[in-house]
């Protein structure tokens, strides 16, 4: 692989919370999503290097995989506008994104492709597996991102896939809990997919290919949340038919470092809460959630800025971690638990 584009994107850790600013928004979907022809959708698996499964269908699928389904096409949808919306930017030659050796541009745009056509393929399945059983596909919804040119681009690609692997087992976990054994085999092999691309995109800001032995896990309601930092509000169409939470924001002051042990938070005031209850609860790889007490450094129009401990070193905290802010400090057995008392969230950082 050519590296020139390396030297370019070289962060060390990312600080990720909601709300985003808007500075472009994107619709409609390319090559006739949700719902392309038969052409389209040829053209699609061609550029995908592969089919859409043509196994058959499960004969009926549990309530909680049908949570399962909806929240992985609302999350595809979203990656297919993004890797869509980055293409063009590429391909079109915008400020920010032009490449000065012509090898590098042709490398990235064909591996860009084939993302979002891969990406396509995974909304289509969840979709189809959701009309298989008569429940109405999930719409896509108008989108805007927080990017100015390639580099950004690749960190916040960096960010949301993580998330999705991370969430992608909670997935696995719940359609076994709910007996959905059939739909397991084609989750995990979307898992695979997704870490080829995310080694892909951590090469290219210099980094090795593999974050961690075991990656961080999460929550479907903090997915759910983290994906409407991207929407444009009041664009989806049916979205209330997904019931999963939405978290008040946690905005994120000063980020954490592995030199840096404290963090600076900001969040809606809960009334009714006593302050002094407040924790700042971590997820990170497949370890018990770490609970730190905010000390509130200032109450202003109903906005709390607090302050809590990264306790880096004392954990190895590399790689994803999902912070949320607490009203009980646990302790907390899984990342499940911890969205269940959540107030805040999530904010995500990547540190190496």
């Amino acid at each position: 692989m050519r590296f020139h584009i390396a030297a370019l994107l070289g962060v060390a850790h990312l600080t990720w919370a909601a709300p985003f600013l808007n500075k472009s928004t994107h619709y409609p979907l390319p090559d006739g999503m949700p719902t392309p022809s038969p052409s389209e959708l040829e053209a699609i698996e061609l550029n995908a290097h592969g089919t859409l499964p043509n196994t058959p269908p499960p004969i009926g699928i549990s309530q909680g995989g049908i949570i399962n389904l909806k929240l992985i096409a609302f999350n595809e949808l979203f990656e297919v506008a993004f890797f869509d919306q980055l293409i063009t930017n590429i391909t079109e030659r915008t400020l920010g994104y032009r490449f000065t050796d012509e090898d590098d541009y042709d490398f990235v745009l064909d591996g860009l492709k084939v993302i979002l056509a891969q990406e396509e393929l995974h909304a289509l399945d969840a979709n189809n597996a959701l009309a298989h059983v008569g429940i109405e596909p999930i719409e896509p919804c108008h989108y805007t991102f927080p990017v100015h040119d390639f580099d950004s681009a690749i960190v916040l690609a960096t960010t949301f896939t993580d998330v999705v692997l991370g969430t992608l087992q909670d997935v696995v976990e719940r359609f076994a809990l709910g007996g959905d054994f059939t739909l397991t085999r084609g989750i995990s092999s979307v898992i695979g997919q997704e870490g080829e691309q995310q080694g892909w995109f951590r090469v290219m800001q210099g980094k090795v290919p593999s974050e961690l032995p075991f990656l961080t896990t999460s929550d479907l309601n903090f997915a759910f949340t983290a994906i409407q930092s991207f929407i444009v509000p009041g664009t989806c169409p049916n979205i209330d038919s997904i019931p999963l939470k939405t978290f008040a924001p946690l905005d994120v002051i000063v980020g954490p470092t592995a030199e840096m042990s404290n963090i600076k938070v900001s969040f809606e005031d809960h009334e009714g809460i006593d302050q002094s209850t407040f924790w700042l609860t971590y997820i990170n790889q497949q370890n018990l959630p770490i609970v730190e007490p905010l000390r509130v450094v200032s109450t202003k129009n109903d906005t709390i800025t607090a302050e809590a401990l990264f306790p880096y070193e004392a954990h190895e905290m590399n790689g994803l971690t999902i912070a949320a802010v607490t009203a009980t400090k646990g302790p907390f057995p899984n990342a499940y638990s911890v969205a269940n008392t959540t107030l805040a969230g999530p904010a995500l950082f990547i540190i190496n």
